[in-house]
């Protein structure tokens, strides 16, 4: 009884001593690669719906453009402006975009999204900044303000209205 006591013992000092060196030891393995894809919850893809609801749970301050689905939010240090589909009657949203009021330095701000986001970036000449986040959106920052689009929609998008 004694030799199980401290079996059991030393099997959970063992573990504790896993998880300080390495604290995702106990995450499971498919929240590992789990990426986030918003900005302030707000991603393309969701809909007008999930959209209100989020801005009503969260208590954002924003406003509806008059005859559009976009809406214009005051978020902390952001204006944040969300674009949704004006054709599809559930009317997801195909661009979030975040004007910071006080980004700070340029760096500081690209080390701190690449960290929330979980993803290394590139530099583009005419963009700043890109990062492929969550199931391929494309987030930006030109050192004013963050956009996260979907690039796939946005290709078939520019692709329809090539054949129009």
């Amino acid at each position: 009884m004694k030799i199980a006591i401290v079996a059991a013992g030393l099997i959970i000092v063992a573990t504790a001593a896993v998880v300080a060196i390495q604290p995702g030891f106990l995450k499971p393995a498919s929240l590992a690669l789990v990426k986030k894809s918003d900005i302030l919850g707000f991603s393309p893809g969701m809909t007008f719906e999930e959209t209100t609801k989020l801005v009503t749970q969260r208590r954002y301050r924003c406003r509806q453009l008059r005859d559009s689905h976009t809406l214009d939010c005051a978020v902390d240090a952001a204006r944040v402006t969300i674009d949704s589909d004006e054709v599809d009657e559930r009317h997801p949203i195909r661009r979030v975009t975040a004007e910071l009021n006080n980004p700070g330095p340029q760096e500081t701000a690209v080390k701190s999204i690449s960290d929330q986001f979980n993803a290394q970036p590139t530099r583009d000449a005419r963009e700043g900044w890109i990062w492929i986040v969550g199931r391929g959106l494309k987030l930006s920052y030109d050192g004013t303000a963050l956009r996260l689009v979907d690039e796939a929609e946005e290709a078939r998008r520019s692709k329809e209205g090539l054949k129009r």
